[in-house]
């Protein structure tokens, strides 16, 4: 089996295979979640998060536009919102903004929108939604997501209730609007997570992130965060650890989800 299967891979089996005890819906930190939000209901939603040491590499995914080596990543998005169709259907869209500092000379530097976003999300069952997108507007020169045209992913969120908490993931694939000087423009996204409840409205949550980087190659994150209901706000802090060298050595971020 070729290397680039296997984590993904490993996602649906964990995912699928995994017990049924008690119903739960514990929110992922960093994946995308199965639930949709429910008729006539709209939520606002953002991210920021501060990743430092990651590797833009001279492989064949490089972006030329962008540079090579080490580079610290502001990132603040995904900003947007999502309303509820139906039950089992919402849309939405969001934006996310990027500033890159360099380490090394000739490292990703620039700064701009990574675009903007447009998506709607079907939950086919309590385990499984289906998440398609599309992205525009974006700059061709910023790392590690650049864009230059018209990109459109699909994601498969999934989830299934293991003990007291909840094991959920997903597998998606963007195809990125050719680049002249990308050689492989398009890429997978795996992930797979554990929320466990420590108290009501309150959850500690483990995830494996990881996608082909487009300007590097494949990356892995080990994420370490909370879920934390205050008031009507949802928070999401955590921390996170790089697992392979284009990865971040170290990231730090919060989300946050407000209902209307």
């Amino acid at each position: 089996m070729h290397s680039k299967w296997i984590p993904w891979t490993c996602a649906v089996a964990a995912v699928a295979g995994a017990s049924v005890a008690s119903a739960a819906d514990h929110r992922p930190i960093t994946l995308s979640s199965v639930p949709v939000i429910g008729t006539d209901n709209t939520e606002l939603f953002g991210h920021a998060a501060y990743e430092f040491g990651r590797e833009a590499s001279d492989g064949p995914a490089q972006n030329a536009d962008t540079g090579t080596g080490d580079y610290d990543n502001l990132r603040l998005g995904p900003l947007g919102f999502r309303y509820g169709l139906t039950d089992d259907f919402e849309y939405g869209a969001y934006f996310s903004f990027v500033s890159n500092s360099d380490d090394d000379d000739g490292a990703p530097d620039d700064s701009g929108l990574e675009g903007i976003t447009g998506f709607a999300k079907l939950q086919l069952n309590r385990h499984f939604a289906l998440e398609l997108g599309a992205r525009a507007g974006g700059a061709d020169d910023v790392a590690p997501y650049p864009n230059d045209g018209l990109d459109f992913y699909v994601n498969l969120p999934m989830q299934r209730d293991l003990g007291p908490g909840l094991v959920y993931g997903e597998l998606g694939y963007t195809i990125q609007d050719q680049f002249d000087n990308i050689v492989d423009d398009s890429f997978f996204n795996w992930g797979i997570g554990y929320a466990h409840p420590l108290d009501t409205g309150t959850n500690l949550n483990f995830e494996l992130r990881g996608d082909e980087n487009p300007t590097g190659s494949n990356h892995m994150d080990l994420i370490v965060g909370a879920g934390l209901q205050v008031e009507q706000v949802h928070l999401r802090p955590y921390v996170g650890l790089g697992l392979y060298d284009a990865s971040p050595d170290v990231s730090f971020g919060i989300g946050a989800s407000l209902p209307l």
